[in-house]
């Protein structure tokens, strides 16, 4: 784990525990074997195994804390930990375009490229409806966070990683309005059949 992410972790569990946070988070480590044992992936070596497996451990977290404090609070602290974990993680990956990639649509395209090779993407299914200079529309029809976490107990999780998208691509392509078509709810996690993605390239000035 990097030392950015435990510093996440520690100063949410330390919020929702105070000083007990420490032994919360020992007891997720401890939990993380028998969250993966639920999963199919528990007993597998390969890259989507590896890719998933680091996963275990925010299900554990979850689990300890709906245990200590509820479920709404449990959520909530998640929450506040896996998005700017996630958004982060992507920030590194936009690291790895090229300073070349200077047009928006060349820019977004990149970095879907890249996801698809580094990112979850290499494990879902991307299939895309429109593609030109000023639009790009895809679906996802196989989530590999949704897959692990429904597995592990913990499906509702999921629906912060949609979090993380709507946090993240604003910001990284301010030339684009992103958004799911009519609710942002349009997403495996809220039980849709795909996971929508529409990018728009605003007009100039606006």
């Amino acid at each position: 784990m990097k030392i950015a992410q435990l510093k996440i972790i520690r100063n949410v569990l330390g919020d929702v525990c105070g000083y007990g946070w420490p032994l919360l988070m020992f007891r997720a480590v401890a939990r993380k074997r028998q969250v993966l044992s639920r999963t199919q992936w528990g007993q597998e070596s390969s890259r989507e195994s590896d890719f998933v497996k680091r996963f275990a451990l925010s299900s554990a977290i979850y689990l300890e804390l709906i245990d200590r404090v509820g479920k709404p609070e449990a959520f909530e602290a998640m929450r506040r930990i896996m998005v700017p974990i996630g958004c982060n993680e992507q920030w590194s990956h936009m690291k790895g375009l090229k300073p070349s990639e200077v047009a928006p649509m060349g820019r977004l395209m990149a970095f879907n490229e890249l996801m698809d090779e580094k990112g979850a993407p290499q494990f879902n299914r991307r299939e895309y409806v429109e593609r030109r200079d000023d639009v790009c529309h895809f679906t996802i029809t196989r989530c590999v966070f949704y897959d692990f976490f429904a597995e592990a107990g913990t499906p509702e999780l999921t629906e912060l990683f949609c979090e993380v998208d709507r946090a993240f691509f604003p910001e990284a392509f301010p030339e684009f309005d992103f958004h799911r078509g009519d609710s942002w709810e349009n997403t495996i996690a809220y039980g849709k059949e795909f996971c929508t993605f529409i990018f728009e390239q605003r007009s100039h000035g606006t």
